[in-house]
């Protein structure tokens, strides 16, 4: 496995400074709590089946300790998803420094360890990394005028650090050897924006700062500089015990399945004058039977095509951003993940935020309650400390949680998804809950089937319809508002609300228990299987390049599902691309032999997305653009934000080809917001296509401590 490794620049002070080594006797020398022997003993067996009734115990740095660089939050919600689909549950464990973590983990008191090691701890033999999950790079931040380029320029200067940096125990040594060099400790929970600063104020010379990407995020501190780098980029993994293989095995598989599915977009924050020249407005929005869903296999919705004629009104591409969350959703917004919120959101979530502002409202749907027909009374006054049931995040539920405080008696609580309706109204009819929150257009179907039960009176929600964006943004919001009231006016609102409002509309479709992405789902599900790929990604790679039609064939002569030229089949072993099972094997093996070019320090994430603008462009033209990033101080080991700017910048260039480099940039957008559409929705199975994991839905929990609990299952 690679290592951490101390930059050029200071590799010969660490050969001299860790000439000694420092393996566990020099460690339990260094700190009484290290025990060797009995303590270890405790440590759960492996062989076999994992876990038999034990938790998987999660050891990770407490959240003031946690080094900047990672990403806490997607790194638990990883582990919870891997806990989830092995039917495990977990155990967090807390620590405080980088130490602690190998400690307790060779002692046996965790499984998993989340945090960076020490360069002399990652050399140790009795721990294991997993495929990267990121990069990071450990570079001395000082003032502009420092003329300090290596190590053997600090001496007198006062360098400032985290306890939990990875390369504190090099420092406190580096301190020993260079005269007058001081180390002081940053405070655990000191922001990397704090630490710039005190920087620049002259509180230290210098600070040691990780960073993700080589970007230049130094620009709002004129007075600082990056004097060296003390590492190279390096990867970000986390640690099992050397003997734990099959845990090994097991996260490996999971990371390089399903990486991809934990996408941190990239925030770039433009006004609408800006959005025009890109030529692409970017929108958030969430998986809604209404609003946004799949129809065979392609993207549809209310509130989709609305969006998608403003981006046509502007001469702009449409991308879609599927987020978690009404939270995720603000988030992103504030942040410039995206440029308008296009799914509701009840007015409580943004009320008095100055940072987003709302249309005008342009659509409203209404709810009820069902109850049974001998207590009809649903009015809001009579309905206090009732319990009513929607499904978990639907509209019905999200509506019933906005009421106002003054009618919020109403107890609503959330049906795991999978209930069947029947089952619903099979207990509100033996009066085990009060009430159903329901569509009415769903009313006429279930009380032809349902005399016992009548529709009440309708939810007074705040639940609107209205496109939010930055409170910064008035050119945005006016265009938004015109085109609203156009919409209006020009009967556009009236025909999309009866193509999906009405009985019987397409909204019918996205309101099944299980939908298929395609009729070759079964096909996709195994030979992404087989090759470690997540099925559904696959899927919006094939829709990308075929619509699922497999008699396509291209201008350039490519065939089939995946759009293969038959020579680059033929190489692969394959013949005859109209059949589909044969046109998707050759396109995932592909696409699997495209990801294994790229070096094993790239996140395997990164690297699937290499592999599919490889697929489009060919993999000289990613190699020559990943090339590029390194000149241009982008993150080489990233694709969006860093890599796909990249190319941009090649594309100008006449020996770039400015028209398919643009284009392998789209393709790869464009099958990223697609794969976000698809993670979100409930499909079928295939039984014996697919193992355990094939079917994730991949919710992305936050906490350590939620769980998806449901009052009805």
């Amino acid at each position: 496995m690679t290592r951490l490794r101390l930059n050029s620049a200071t590799a010969w002070w660490c050969a001299g400074l860790f000439a000694a080594g420092v393996g566990s006797a020099a460690v339990a020398a260094a700190h009484p709590l290290w025990s060797t022997a009995s303590e270890s003993s405790h440590a759960p067996s492996l062989n076999g089946a994992l876990f038999h009734n034990q938790p998987l115990r999660v050891l990770i740095l407490g959240e003031r300790a946690t080094q900047w660089q990672r990403n806490r939050a997607l790194e638990i919600s990883m582990l919870t998803d891997y806990a989830r689909a092995r039917h495990l549950t977990l155990k967090w464990v807390e620590v405080f420094r980088p130490i602690d973590l190998y400690q307790k983990l060779l002692r046996g008191e965790g499984d998993i360890a989340i945090g960076t090691l020490s360069p002399e701890l990652e050399q140790e033999p009795s721990v294991t990394r997993t495929h990267p999950l990121a990069t990071e790079r450990y570079q001395l931040i000082g003032r502009a005028d420092s003329p300090a380029k290596s190590p053997l320029e600090l001496a007198g200067m006062h360098i400032a650090a985290r306890l939990s940096s990875p390369l504190w125990s090099y420092l406190e040594k580096l301190r020993k050897t260079v005269p007058n060099l001081q180390l002081e400790a940053l405070p655990p929970n000191l922001d990397r924006d704090t630490a710039l600063r005190y920087v620049a104020d002259g509180d230290y010379d210098a600070a040691v700062l990780p960073t993700t990407m080589a970007a230049d995020d130094l620009t709002a501190y004129p007075r600082l500089k990056r004097l060296f780098d003390l590492t190279d980029n390096e990867p970000i993994g986390w640690y099992v015990r050397s003997d734990q293989r099959d845990l090994l095995l097991g996260l490996n598989r999971f990371i390089e399945r399903y990486h991809t599915a934990y996408f941190d977009p990239v925030a770039a924050p433009r006004d609408f004058d800006a959005i025009k020249k890109r030529g692409v407005l970017r929108i958030l929005t969430r998986v809604d039977a209404q609003n946004y869903f799949v129809d065979g296999g392609s993207p549809t919705g209310y509130e989709f095509e609305l969006a998608r004629s403003f981006a046509e009104a502007h001469a702009l591409a449409l991308e879609v951003l599927v987020a978690d969350s009404d939270n995720q959703l603000l988030q992103w917004l504030k942040d410039g993940v995206g440029d308008i919120i296009t799914t509701r959101l009840a007015n409580a979530a943004f009320h008095g935020d100055p940072s987003v502002r709302a249309s005008r409202r342009y659509h409203y749907n209404a709810y009820a309650l069902l109850t049974r027909r001998n207590a009809p009374d649903t009015a809001a006054a009579s309905t206090r400390q009732k319990l009513v049931v929607a499904y978990d995040d639907s509209p019905e539920l999200r509506a019933v949680r906005s009421l106002p405080a003054e009618i919020s008696g109403l107890h609503a609580i959330a049906a795991a998804p999978t209930v069947p309706k029947q089952t619903l109204l099979d207990r509100l009819g033996r009066g085990q809950i009060d009430a159903v929150a329901i569509d009415p257009v769903e009313s006429r179907q279930l009380l032809t089937a349902r005399p016992d039960l009548v529709v009440g009176d309708s939810i007074p929600h705040q639940f609107d319809y209205r496109w939010i964006v930055r409170g910064s943004d008035e050119s945005m919001l006016q265009a938004v508002n015109r085109f609203l009231v156009d919409a209006h006016r020009n009967g556009l609102d009236a025909v999309l609300a009866a193509r999906y409002f009405a009985p019987h509309g397409r909204t019918q479709i996205a309101k099944s228990d299980t939908q298929p992405i395609s009729p070759y789902d079964r096909i996709v599900q195994t030979y992404a299987d087989q090759y470690d790929f997540d099925w559904r990604l696959i899927a919006a790679q094939i829709y990308q390049e075929s619509q699922f039609d497999p008699r396509a064939v291209s201008a350039g002569g490519a065939r089939g599902l995946m759009q293969m030229l038959p020579s680059t089949a033929k190489s692969l072993g394959f013949e005859n691309l109209s059949r589909p099972d044969a046109s998707i094997h050759a396109g995932v093996k592909y696409l699997y032999n495209l990801r294994s070019e790229f070096e094993d320090g790239v996140p395997v994430g990164e690297r699937t997305w290499f592999a599919l603008a490889a697929y489009n462009i060919g993999i000289d033209r990613v190699a020559r653009a990943r090339q590029m990033a390194e000149k241009l101080n982008l993150d080489p080991n990233k694709w969006f934000g860093n890599v796909e700017l990249a190319m941009l910048q090649f594309a100008r260039s006449s020996r770039g080809g400015a028209g398919s480099c643009g284009q392998a940039i789209i393709y790869v957008r464009q099958i990223q917001s697609l794969y976000g559409a698809y993670r979100h929705l409930r499909t079928a199975a295939t039984p014996g296509a697919v193992t355990e994991l094939s079917n994730l839905p991949l919710t992305g929990l936050l906490e350590p401590t939620k769980s998806a609990s449901y009052a009805l299952r």
